[in-house]
């Protein structure tokens, strides 16, 4: 008799997230799942037919996650540098969080993630940099349709958020500096 197992979507995925983060991509694989959740490996394919939907799964819903947490900043009361920096510094958990995994050369080069993991995170990167628009357009709508394109702006502030997470010589405040000059 087959045992019943609640909600084993999260489980095949709560147990792929552990494989991935601790022993990295190469070690995920749908029979090492199978096994960690002590499920049989078909049941793994009735939700992910292949390792390649596994990795984009967790993918996106890290990126959602995110996204949220971007959201509920950018609603937020504080003032637009406030915000500003309140979203870098989500995106420097974000990606620090998952750094050793998303900046190995295994993962970047591998079929699955190349196939379907760059086309999605572009995505999300553009909702993330509609979100920065968004607040640009609050902060100062003349000065940036005057002078900058709100959506060149937004890329180029999240460009380099994503320049100062990867490169720590970068200084935060001298940006910011940088941007009041530019939008004050």
């Amino acid at each position: 008799m087959s045992r019943m197992i609640d909600n084993p979507r999260e489980l095949i995925l709560g147990e792929a997230r552990k494989i991935l983060y601790n022993e990295g991509y190469s070690s995920v694989s749908i029979r090492r799942v199978a096994k960690e959740c002590n499920i049989s490996i078909g049941t793994i394919y009735n939700y992910f037919p292949t390792k390649k939907e596994l990795i984009l799964e967790m993918m996106t819903s890290y990126w959602q996650e995110f996204l949220d947490k971007a959201a509920v900043i950018i609603k937020s009361r504080e003032d637009f540098y406030g915000r500003l920096r309140c979203i870098f510094q989500e995106v420097l958990s974000f990606v620090g969080r998952f750094k050793s995994v998303w900046l190995s050369r295994e993962f970047y080069e591998s079929p699955d993630y190349v196939e379907g993991g760059i086309q999605r995170e572009h995505i999300y990167v553009g909702r993330l940099t509609a979100m920065i628009e968004e607040l640009l357009g609050e902060k100062a709508p003349d000065k940036v349709q005057a002078e900058f394109e709100a959506k060149k702006m937004a890329s180029f502030i999240v460009i380099n958020f994503m320049s100062m997470v990867q490169n720590r010589n970068y200084d935060y405040d001298f940006f910011e500096d940088v941007l009041r000059k530019l939008l004050d």
